[in-house]
């Protein structure tokens, strides 16, 4: 069982900076829709088949499909900013060795004979570390859930 759980944890470190450049790129999709504006075009003067009371204008519809879309990217956006803040609550725990291993380690995706020349440990040592960081102090955080 805690296997699942492992993989869980690590799914979560490993996309945390996938998480981060989503947020930046949806940012720029808001600012960009924003930012774009289509506003009116020629009059069709072509025959209706039957008259309807619709009412529909151009303006109108470009502003209610832009609204909609900044919604939809915003709730996006909030989601994976929910994402980023439970692995930083989670992570809080650590201390900073812990959590400068985990960011050589997820964050960055050094392999663990670069995490040993950068924290001066061997690799064999990180490896147990990591596991029992996961296992002792992560795992239990989610799964109180």
């Amino acid at each position: 069982m805690d296997d699942k759980y492992y993989r869980v944890v690590e799914g979560m470190l490993y996309s945390y900076k996938k998480l981060v450049i989503k947020i930046k790129n949806i940012d720029i999709d808001i600012e960009e829709l924003k930012n774009s504006y289509e506003g009116c075009t020629g009059i069709n003067y072509g025959e209706r088949s039957s008259p309807t009371n619709k009412f529909s204008s151009i303006v109108e519809n470009e502003l209610v499909n832009k609204d909609y879309e900044l919604e939809k990217l915003q709730n996006i956006k909030k989601n994976y900013e929910r994402k980023i803040s439970k692995i930083d609550n989670i992570l809080s725990i650590l201390t900073n060795d812990e959590y400068r291993l985990i960011e050589l380690r997820y964050f960055q995706r050094l392999r663990f004979k670069e995490i040993s020349e950068v924290l001066n440990k061997s690799d064999i040592y990180l490896i147990g570390l990591r596991k029992k960081i996961i296992k002792d102090k992560l795992i239990p955080l989610i799964k109180d859930k």
